[in-house]
């Protein structure tokens, strides 16, 4: 997809829970991020309540520290449901939402596929995931 400056950018939709019905958020597919991570009105959006989430500090690539306030969120992604944790920052500069490894990258295949300007994301098997812990 393209984004807000028009170059092609490997961002995906996807839905999250909110308690009552299923939200759809777009996140930047980032494969150097341990953790996704949303901006802070994600949160609300959700109905996160951050005073009984963990604050930690995330080290950025470029050696800035981002607070972010960690949760386990429910998602559907490319045909399946599952939980993943996802932070929370109101000093997230970026004009996206972050879709990091965890949760993501254990359960899908993820391809970048520039030249074409395609993202695949295959769903990996539990017969190939040997040592993997369980869906949750």
């Amino acid at each position: 997809m393209k984004d807000g400056q028009g170059r092609y950018a490997p961002l995906v939709y996807f839905q999250s829970w909110t308690g009552d019905h299923w939200l759809y958020l777009q996140a930047y597919v980032d494969s150097g991020a341990s953790w996704s991570v949303f901006h802070l009105d994600v949160a609300q959006l959700l109905g996160i309540k951050l005073n009984r989430t963990s604050r930690r500090f995330i080290e950025l690539g470029n050696g800035n520290v981002l607070p972010i306030y960690l949760a386990k969120i429910r998602v559907r992604f490319a045909g399946l449901e599952f939980i993943v944790p996802a932070g929370f920052s109101e000093a997230l500069r970026t004009g996206f939402n972050m879709m990091g490894r965890a949760g993501f990258f254990d359960r899908f295949l993820i391809c970048f596929n520039d030249r074409a300007r395609v993202l695949t994301a295959t769903r990996i098997g539990r017969s190939s995931r040997q040592g993997a812990p369980n869906d949750r």
